[in-house]
C-alpha cells in the first residue's frame, strides 16, 4: 500500500521516540510525570474511580504508558490501561472490527489519517462534533487547527469529527550545514528560496563533492508518496482530487507542471531513482546536504547527526507558496464505549496546553508538536536548541497543504499509479505526458468502481 509510506515512516519515527519512553517508565520514579493539578478535569469529582482503556498500535504503547502513569498521577482516583493492539498494523483494523462485533473495543483507540474514513464508515469510533459544538471539557474545534481536525471529518459526513489529532506532522526542508561547508557551498537554505534555488544548489552540492553525497533526498520519494507530492501539484494549480466530480486531475497541465519539477532532480540533484526506502531518502543518515523531511524525523536526526551541524528551513516556494505536506494520528473514542465521560476527560486533559501537552511534547512523551494553536505558539516543544531554527515548524504546520479523502482503496490506486508512471519515465524513457495519463486513467477507472458499489 504505496499511500500509506509517508505515515508509516513518521508512525516508525515517532516509534523510536517511544523507545526512549519506555526506558524512562522503567528507571524514572512517578516524579517524571507533572506535579498535580488543584484543578479538576471534565465532569470534576464525579469521575472519581472512573476506567478507561486505551488501544493503540502496539510500538506506540511505551509512549501512551508514559502518558497515562502522568494523567493518573494528576487524578490518583481514576484508571487508565493501555492495550496493545498489534505490531502489524495491516492487522490492526481488522482486529478493531473484531472486537467491535464482540462489543469489547477499547474505551480510546488509535486513529490515524489515511484509515479515518475506513473508520467511520465501518462505524468503530463515535461523532465527536456534538461534544466539541458544546466545548465539553474545554474543548471546541476553534482549539485545532483544520486542516489537521479536517482529516477526522468523513468523506460522506464531514459535519462529523471522528477523531482528535494527537500531533502536527508537516514536512519542512532539512538541510545539513557541515556538508555545505565541507564541499564550499555557502549558498544556505533560506526561508525565501525557491523550488529552482532549491534544485540549482542541491545540484551544485553532488557534483561539487563528486557523487559522495547526494545533493537532496528526492522530493515526490519513489513516486508513490502523496504527502510529499501532494502540496507540489496544489501550488501549480492542480486539484489532485474532485469530490465534485469523483475524478483526479493528476495529468493536467498544471499537474504535470508539479511532475516535471519533482523528476528534474533526477540523477543529477539526488541520485538515481530507487525504490529501495531506508537510507535510500533518509536525511538523518548523513548522505544527502538536503531533504524535505516530516517533523517526526527530527528526533532521528538528533540522533543519527550527532557529529554534524544541520538545521531546518521553510519549505521552497513553488508559484509563491510553500508547499508542506503533513498527516496525523488521533484519538477516538470507540463506538462500543461504556465510559465516554471518562474518555473524553483523557482528551480534556491531554490537549490542555498546561497539562496533558506538555507530557506529550517532552522527550519521553514523544516530542509530538501539538495540533492546537496554543501548542504551536510557545510550546514547549520550541524551546529545544537543536535544531536552532525548530521554530519553523509551527509555521509549516500552519503551511500544510493536507489531501482531499479519496473512497474506499482508489487513493492507494492512485499512489501506486503514480509511482508506476515515475518508473515509467525514469526507467524506461517514457514522457511524463503519456505516463500520468495512464495513472489518471487507472485512478479514475478505481474511483468509478468505488462510486459504483454505493
Amino acid at each position: 500500500m504505496q499511500s500509506v509510506r509517508p505515515l508509516w515512516r513518521r508512525v516508525v519515527a515517532i516509534a523510536a521516540s517511544a523507545v526512549a519512553a519506555s526506558v524512562a517508565l522503567t528507571a524514572c520514579s512517578p516524579s517524571a510525570a507533572p506535579a498535580p493539578s488543584t484543578s479538576q478535569n471534565a465532569s470534576g469529582d464525579a469521575l472519581d474511580g472512573s476506567s478507561i482503556t486505551i488501544g493503540t498500535y502496539s510500538p506506540l504503547a511505551p509512549q501512551y504508558e508514559f502518558w497515562a502513569a502522568a494523567y493518573m498521577k494528576e487524578f490518583p482516583n481514576r484508571k487508565v490501561k493501555i492495550l496493545p493492539v498489534s505490531e502489524d498494523f495491516t492487522k490492526y483494523q481488522q482486529i478493531l472490527s473484531t472486537q467491535r462485533i464482540s462489543n469489547t473495543m477499547p474505551d480510546l483507540v488509535f486513529n490515524v489519517d489515511f484509515i479515518a474514513n475506513v473508520f467511520a464508515r465501518d462505524d468503530l469510533v463515535l461523532d465527536l462534533a456534538p461534544f466539541l459544538n458544546e466545548g465539553k471539557g474545554g474543548l471546541t474545534t476553534a482549539n485545532f487547527l483544520p486542516q489537521f481536525l479536517g482529516q477526522y471529518r468523513p468523506l460522506d459526513a464531514p459535519d462529523k469529527i471522528t477523531g482528535l489529532p494527537v500531533s502536527a506532522d508537516s514536512t519542512a526542508l532539512f538541510w545539513n550545514k557541515t556538508l555545505f561547508d565541507k564541499y564550499g557551498v555557502t549558498e544556505y537554505p533560506t526561508d525565501s528560496w525557491t523550488w529552482e534555488d532549491y534544485q540549482r544548489v542541491a545540484t551544485e552540492l553532488q557534483k561539487k563533492s563528486n557523487g559522495a553525497i547526494y545533493g537532496a533526498t528526492p522530493p515526490a520519494e519513489d513516486g508513490g508518496s502523496v504527502s510529499y507530492w501532494g502540496p507540489i501539484l496544489l501550488s501549480t494549480g492542480a486539484k489532485i482530487y474532485d469530490p465534485a466530480t469523483n475524478t483526479v486531475d493528476i495529468d493536467s497541465p498544471a499537474a504535470l507542471d508539479g511532475w516535471k519539477k519533482m523528476l528534474a532532480f533526477y540523477p543529477d540533484a539526488t541520485g538515481p531513482y530507487n525504490t529501495q526506502g531506508g537510507d535510500a531518502w533518509n536525511f538523518a543518515s548523513g548522505k544527502f546536504a538536503m531533504g524535505v523531511g516530516s517533523s517526526a524525523i527530527v528526533n532521528a536526526a538528533r540522533s543519527g547527526l550527532k557529529k554534524q551541524e544541520w538545521d531546518l528551513a521553510r519549505m521552497p516556494t513553488v508559484n509563491g507558496k510553500h508547499p508542506s505536506g503533513g498527516g496525523s494520528y488521533a484519538f477516538s473514542i470507540s463506538a462500543t464505549s461504556t465510559n465516554v465521560d471518562a474518555a473524553w476527560a483523557f482528551m480534556a486533559w491531554f490537549y490542555d496546553p498546561q497539562k496533558g501537552s506538555l507530557v506529550a511534547q517532552s522527550a519521553d512523551g514523544g516530542s509530538t508538536i501539538p495540533p492546537t494553536l496554543s501548542g504551536l505558539e510557545g510550546g514547549a516543544w520550541s524551546k529545544a536548541t537543536i535544531p536552532a531554527n525548530i521554530k519553523v515548524l509551527a509555521q509549516t504546520a500552519k503551511d500544510a497543504q493536507l489531501m482531499v479523502a479519496m473512497p474506499g482503496s482508489s487513493q492507494n490506486v492512485m499512489t501506486d499509479a503514480t509511482k508506476t508512471a515515475f518508473q515509467e519515465v525514469l526507467l524506461k524513457g517514457a514522457s511524463p505526458e503519456d505516463a500520468f495519463k495512464k495513472a489518471a486513467e487507472t485512478t479514475n477507472a478505481a474511483l468509478a468502481e468505488e462510486a459504483a458499489k454505493k
